[in-house]
Protein backbone atom coordinates (compact mmCIF):
# COMPACT_ATOMS: atom_id res chain seq x y z
CA UNK A 1 0.00 0.00 0.00
CA UNK A 2 2.63 2.51 0.82
CA UNK A 3 4.69 2.08 -2.44
CA UNK A 4 1.28 2.15 -4.40
CA UNK A 5 0.66 5.70 -2.45
CA UNK A 6 4.12 6.96 -3.41
CA UNK A 7 3.48 6.76 -7.02
CA UNK A 8 0.76 8.68 -6.29
CA UNK A 9 2.11 12.28 -6.87
CA UNK A 10 1.21 15.50 -5.58
CA UNK A 11 -1.93 16.32 -4.56
CA UNK A 12 -3.72 19.41 -6.60
CA UNK A 13 -3.66 21.51 -3.40
CA UNK A 14 0.29 21.00 -3.19
CA UNK A 15 0.77 22.03 -6.44
CA UNK A 16 -1.18 25.12 -6.09
CA UNK A 17 0.74 25.85 -2.66
CA UNK A 18 4.11 24.93 -5.13
CA UNK A 19 3.00 27.28 -7.76
CA UNK A 20 2.00 30.29 -5.41
CA UNK A 21 5.04 29.97 -3.57
CA UNK A 22 7.31 30.10 -6.73
CA UNK A 23 5.30 32.80 -7.72
CA UNK A 24 6.60 34.83 -4.71
CA UNK A 25 10.02 34.38 -5.14
CA UNK A 26 10.17 35.19 -8.66
CA UNK A 27 8.27 38.22 -8.41
CA UNK A 28 10.46 39.02 -5.81
CA UNK A 29 13.82 38.30 -7.69
CA UNK A 30 11.84 40.46 -10.67
CA UNK A 31 11.35 43.26 -8.03
CA UNK A 32 15.00 43.06 -7.33
CA UNK A 33 16.00 43.01 -11.00
CA UNK A 34 14.06 45.63 -11.71
CA UNK A 35 15.15 48.27 -8.76
CA UNK A 36 18.68 47.61 -9.64
CA UNK A 37 17.66 48.03 -13.16
CA UNK A 38 16.49 51.25 -12.22
CA UNK A 39 19.27 52.38 -10.33
CA UNK A 40 21.56 51.56 -13.17
CA UNK A 41 19.86 53.33 -15.60
CA UNK A 42 19.80 56.30 -12.78
CA UNK A 43 23.32 56.18 -12.22
CA UNK A 44 24.09 56.25 -15.68
CA UNK A 45 21.67 58.98 -16.69
CA UNK A 46 23.19 61.08 -13.56
CA UNK A 47 27.08 60.16 -15.00
CA UNK A 48 25.92 61.17 -18.21
CA UNK A 49 24.40 64.58 -17.23
CA UNK A 50 27.42 65.39 -15.03
CA UNK A 51 29.89 64.53 -17.69
CA UNK A 52 27.84 67.61 -19.84
CA UNK A 53 27.82 69.79 -16.65
CA UNK A 54 31.71 69.28 -16.07
CA UNK A 55 32.52 69.91 -19.68
CA UNK A 56 30.54 73.02 -19.65
CA UNK A 57 31.92 74.00 -16.67
CA UNK A 58 35.39 73.69 -17.46
CA UNK A 59 34.52 75.64 -21.01
CA UNK A 60 33.06 78.41 -18.89
CA UNK A 61 36.60 78.35 -16.58
CA UNK A 62 38.54 78.44 -20.06
CA UNK A 63 36.28 81.55 -21.67
CA UNK A 64 37.00 83.27 -18.16
CA UNK A 65 40.86 83.19 -18.19
CA UNK A 66 40.96 84.21 -21.78
CA UNK A 67 38.91 87.72 -20.76
CA UNK A 68 39.22 90.76 -23.23
CA UNK A 69 42.21 92.86 -21.95
CA UNK A 70 40.80 96.47 -21.63
CA UNK A 71 43.56 97.47 -25.06
CA UNK A 72 41.66 94.58 -26.59
CA UNK A 73 38.24 95.96 -26.56
CA UNK A 74 38.33 99.28 -27.46
CA UNK A 75 39.99 101.22 -30.25
CA UNK A 76 39.42 104.68 -30.13
CA UNK A 77 38.62 105.51 -26.52
CA UNK A 78 37.14 108.94 -27.01
CA UNK A 79 34.45 107.27 -28.80
CA UNK A 80 33.94 104.65 -26.78
CA UNK A 81 32.06 103.50 -23.32
CA UNK A 82 34.59 102.41 -20.79
CA UNK A 83 35.86 98.95 -21.41
CA UNK A 84 34.35 96.22 -18.74
CA UNK A 85 35.74 92.37 -19.27
CA UNK A 86 31.93 91.68 -17.12
CA UNK A 87 28.82 93.02 -18.72
CA UNK A 88 26.51 91.20 -16.37
CA UNK A 89 26.96 89.69 -13.21
CA UNK A 90 23.11 87.75 -11.66
CA UNK A 91 23.99 84.79 -9.92
CA UNK A 92 21.98 83.24 -12.67
CA UNK A 93 23.30 84.61 -15.57
CA UNK A 94 26.37 85.80 -16.28
CA UNK A 95 28.04 88.28 -19.57
CA UNK A 96 31.41 89.00 -20.23
CA UNK A 97 34.09 89.74 -23.23
CA UNK A 98 36.64 86.57 -24.35
CA UNK A 99 38.82 86.50 -27.33
CA UNK A 100 37.63 84.00 -30.23
CA UNK A 101 39.86 81.79 -31.89
CA UNK A 102 39.02 82.61 -36.07
CA UNK A 103 38.88 86.59 -36.81
CA UNK A 104 36.49 86.91 -39.72
CA UNK A 105 39.03 88.33 -42.95
CA UNK A 106 38.26 92.56 -43.08
CA UNK A 107 37.45 93.17 -39.78
CA UNK A 108 37.57 96.29 -37.49
CA UNK A 109 37.47 94.08 -34.78
CA UNK A 110 41.23 92.93 -35.05
CA UNK A 111 41.44 91.34 -31.34
CA UNK A 112 38.04 89.20 -32.65
CA UNK A 113 36.47 90.24 -29.40
CA UNK A 114 33.42 88.62 -28.71
CA UNK A 115 30.88 88.67 -26.23
CA UNK A 116 29.74 85.25 -24.09
CA UNK A 117 26.59 84.75 -21.88
CA UNK A 118 26.00 81.57 -19.62
CA UNK A 119 22.05 81.90 -18.24
CA UNK A 120 20.09 79.34 -17.06
CA UNK A 121 16.54 78.87 -17.51
CA UNK A 122 14.07 77.30 -15.02
CA UNK A 123 10.28 78.04 -16.92
CA UNK A 124 9.09 76.86 -20.46
CA UNK A 125 9.60 74.78 -22.97
CA UNK A 126 13.67 74.04 -23.69
CA UNK A 127 14.25 75.24 -27.41
CA UNK A 128 15.01 72.09 -29.63
CA UNK A 129 14.61 69.73 -27.33
CA UNK A 130 11.17 67.40 -25.74
CA UNK A 131 12.62 68.82 -21.77
CA UNK A 132 10.39 71.60 -19.83
CA UNK A 133 12.68 74.08 -17.93
CA UNK A 134 11.96 73.84 -13.93
CA UNK A 135 13.58 75.01 -10.71
CA UNK A 136 14.18 71.58 -10.08
CA UNK A 137 15.59 70.57 -13.99
CA UNK A 138 17.13 74.16 -15.06
CA UNK A 139 18.95 74.17 -18.09
CA UNK A 140 22.31 76.02 -18.59
CA UNK A 141 22.77 78.20 -21.96
CA UNK A 142 25.89 79.35 -23.82
CA UNK A 143 24.79 82.03 -26.17
CA UNK A 144 27.44 84.43 -27.89
CA UNK A 145 27.22 87.51 -29.45
CA UNK A 146 30.19 88.76 -32.28
CA UNK A 147 31.09 91.65 -34.51
CA UNK A 148 32.89 93.31 -37.16
CA UNK A 149 33.27 97.07 -36.01
CA UNK A 150 35.83 98.38 -34.42
CA UNK A 151 33.99 99.19 -31.08
CA UNK A 152 31.84 96.58 -29.72
CA UNK A 153 27.73 96.55 -29.39
CA UNK A 154 25.69 96.90 -26.57
CA UNK A 155 24.63 93.60 -24.66
CA UNK A 156 21.40 92.50 -25.43
CA UNK A 157 18.82 93.27 -22.79
CA UNK A 158 16.66 90.92 -22.54
CA UNK A 159 16.85 89.17 -19.36
CA UNK A 160 15.14 85.98 -20.66
CA UNK A 161 17.15 82.91 -21.04
CA UNK A 162 17.69 82.34 -24.09
CA UNK A 163 17.30 85.22 -24.97
CA UNK A 164 16.44 86.37 -28.49
CA UNK A 165 18.86 89.19 -29.36
CA UNK A 166 22.13 86.82 -29.30
CA UNK A 167 23.12 85.20 -32.59
CA UNK A 168 23.92 81.54 -31.34
CA UNK A 169 23.05 79.86 -28.50
CA UNK A 170 24.10 76.16 -27.32
CA UNK A 171 22.60 73.81 -24.40
CA UNK A 172 25.03 73.28 -22.07
CA UNK A 173 24.08 71.42 -18.91
CA UNK A 174 20.43 70.43 -18.06
CA UNK A 175 19.24 68.58 -14.60
CA UNK A 176 20.22 71.74 -12.92
CA UNK A 177 18.48 72.23 -8.97
CA UNK A 178 20.31 75.20 -8.19
CA UNK A 179 17.34 77.49 -8.53
CA UNK A 180 15.13 74.74 -6.55
CA UNK A 181 17.43 75.02 -3.71
CA UNK A 182 17.99 78.79 -4.00
CA UNK A 183 21.75 78.31 -4.81
CA UNK A 184 23.78 80.63 -7.21
CA UNK A 185 24.74 78.89 -10.18
CA UNK A 186 27.12 82.06 -10.58
CA UNK A 187 28.85 83.73 -7.41
CA UNK A 188 31.82 87.29 -7.60
CA UNK A 189 34.23 88.45 -5.27
CA UNK A 190 36.91 91.15 -4.88
CA UNK A 191 39.93 92.30 -3.33
CA UNK A 192 37.66 92.88 -0.55
CA UNK A 193 35.32 90.15 -0.74
CA UNK A 194 32.20 89.09 -1.87
CA UNK A 195 30.36 91.43 -4.50
CA UNK A 196 26.60 91.44 -4.39
CA UNK A 197 26.09 94.52 -6.50
CA UNK A 198 25.25 94.61 -10.41
CA UNK A 199 26.39 98.03 -11.01
CA UNK A 200 29.14 99.02 -13.45
CA UNK A 201 31.23 99.81 -10.32
CA UNK A 202 30.62 97.03 -8.71
CA UNK A 203 31.51 95.00 -11.95
CA UNK A 204 34.77 97.13 -12.11
CA UNK A 205 35.25 95.69 -8.25
CA UNK A 206 35.31 91.51 -9.54
CA UNK A 207 38.24 89.50 -8.91
CA UNK A 208 37.08 86.21 -8.94
CA UNK A 209 33.77 84.13 -10.33
CA UNK A 210 32.88 81.04 -8.89
CA UNK A 211 30.40 78.58 -10.62
CA UNK A 212 28.45 75.71 -8.71
CA UNK A 213 26.74 73.61 -10.77
CA UNK A 214 23.75 71.43 -8.82
CA UNK A 215 23.67 68.30 -10.61
CA UNK A 216 20.29 65.92 -10.36
CA UNK A 217 18.60 63.72 -12.59
CA UNK A 218 15.94 62.48 -9.86
CA UNK A 219 15.36 65.39 -7.08
CA UNK A 220 12.94 63.30 -5.27
CA UNK A 221 15.02 59.84 -4.60
CA UNK A 222 18.42 59.67 -2.68
CA UNK A 223 21.68 60.68 -3.13
CA UNK A 224 20.81 64.33 -3.28
CA UNK A 225 22.89 66.47 -6.13
CA UNK A 226 26.04 66.46 -7.22
CA UNK A 227 27.83 69.64 -6.82
CA UNK A 228 30.40 70.58 -9.26
CA UNK A 229 32.17 73.91 -8.54
CA UNK A 230 35.21 75.76 -10.07
CA UNK A 231 36.54 79.25 -9.56
CA UNK A 232 38.47 81.66 -11.87
CA UNK A 233 40.54 84.59 -10.78
CA UNK A 234 40.32 87.05 -13.70
CA UNK A 235 43.58 87.92 -15.33
CA UNK A 236 42.55 90.52 -17.60
CA UNK A 237 39.53 92.24 -15.82
CA UNK A 238 40.05 95.58 -15.55
CA UNK A 239 39.28 97.47 -12.27
CA UNK A 240 39.09 101.14 -11.09
CA UNK A 241 42.41 102.76 -9.93
CA UNK A 242 42.44 103.54 -6.30
CA UNK A 243 43.34 107.30 -5.68
CA UNK A 244 45.36 108.36 -2.37
CA UNK A 245 47.63 111.70 -1.44
CA UNK A 246 49.69 113.05 1.43
CA UNK A 247 49.41 117.08 2.21
CA UNK A 248 52.55 118.15 3.18
CA UNK A 249 52.41 122.82 4.68
CA UNK A 250 56.17 123.50 2.89
CA UNK A 251 56.01 127.60 4.32
CA UNK A 252 53.49 128.47 6.49
CA UNK A 253 54.12 132.21 5.60
CA UNK A 254 54.05 131.96 1.77
CA UNK A 255 51.31 128.70 2.07
CA UNK A 256 53.54 126.53 -0.08
CA UNK A 257 52.25 123.24 -0.44
CA UNK A 258 53.16 119.73 -1.46
CA UNK A 259 50.54 117.03 -2.66
CA UNK A 260 51.56 113.62 -3.46
CA UNK A 261 49.77 110.85 -5.08
CA UNK A 262 52.72 108.67 -5.29
CA UNK A 263 49.87 106.25 -2.90
CA UNK A 264 47.49 105.86 -5.61
CA UNK A 265 47.94 102.39 -7.37
CA UNK A 266 46.09 100.56 -10.62
CA UNK A 267 44.86 97.16 -9.92
CA UNK A 268 46.62 96.00 -13.08
CA UNK A 269 50.24 97.71 -12.44
CA UNK A 270 49.25 100.09 -15.30
CA UNK A 271 50.21 103.36 -15.46
CA UNK A 272 48.12 106.44 -14.11
CA UNK A 273 47.42 109.97 -15.12
CA UNK A 274 46.81 112.43 -12.25
CA UNK A 275 44.07 115.11 -11.79
CA UNK A 276 44.45 117.61 -8.89
CA UNK A 277 41.26 119.51 -7.70
CA UNK A 278 41.32 122.34 -5.02
CA UNK A 279 38.52 123.89 -3.75
CA UNK A 280 36.39 121.91 -6.56
CA UNK A 281 38.52 123.45 -9.17
CA UNK A 282 40.77 121.20 -11.82
CA UNK A 283 44.69 122.27 -11.81
CA UNK A 284 46.60 122.62 -14.40
CA UNK A 285 49.11 120.45 -12.53
CA UNK A 286 48.85 116.64 -14.03
CA UNK A 287 52.38 114.99 -12.05
CA UNK A 288 52.29 112.53 -9.03
CA UNK A 289 53.90 115.25 -7.01
CA UNK A 290 53.04 118.62 -7.31
CA UNK A 291 54.29 122.04 -5.33
CA UNK A 292 52.51 125.43 -5.13
CA UNK A 293 51.59 128.38 -3.05
CA UNK A 294 47.81 128.55 -2.54
CA UNK A 295 46.04 131.39 -0.46
CA UNK A 296 45.81 132.05 2.60
CA UNK A 297 42.65 129.83 4.90
CA UNK A 298 41.29 126.97 4.36
CA UNK A 299 40.76 124.88 1.57
CA UNK A 300 39.94 121.25 0.30
CA UNK A 301 42.02 119.00 -1.88
CA UNK A 302 41.01 115.58 -4.13
CA UNK A 303 42.97 113.98 -6.57
CA UNK A 304 41.63 111.77 -9.16
CA UNK A 305 43.33 109.19 -11.17
CA UNK A 306 43.16 107.69 -14.56
CA UNK A 307 44.25 104.36 -15.88
CA UNK A 308 44.64 104.22 -19.52
CA UNK A 309 41.12 103.34 -20.26
CA UNK A 310 40.08 106.26 -18.32
CA UNK A 311 38.07 104.33 -15.69
CA UNK A 312 38.84 107.04 -12.36
CA UNK A 313 39.63 106.49 -9.06
CA UNK A 314 38.95 109.34 -6.55
CA UNK A 315 39.96 109.72 -3.10
CA UNK A 316 37.86 111.75 -0.60
CA UNK A 317 38.50 115.65 -0.48
CA UNK A 318 41.04 116.42 2.16
CA UNK A 319 40.39 119.73 4.46
CA UNK A 320 43.35 121.54 5.26
CA UNK A 321 43.94 125.03 6.48
CA UNK A 322 47.31 127.47 5.68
Amino acid sequence: MNRLRHQDGFTLVELLVASAVSLIILSATLAVFESMMRQFAQVDSQGEVETRARQGADRLARQLRNLASPADIITNIAASTQPKSIDRDEPFDLIFKDVADVAPAGTLNAANVRRVRYCLQTTGAVPGSSLTASPSNGVLWLQSQTWTTADPPAAPADTSCPGPGWPTRELVADHLVNAADARPLFRYSGDAGVVSGTTAEDRERIARVSTSLLVDTDPARAPGAAELTTSVILRNQNRAPLAAFTYTLLNPVTCSIQLNGSGSEDPESKPLAYEWWIDGVKQTETGVVVQKAVPKGAHSYQLKVYDRARLVGASPPENQTC
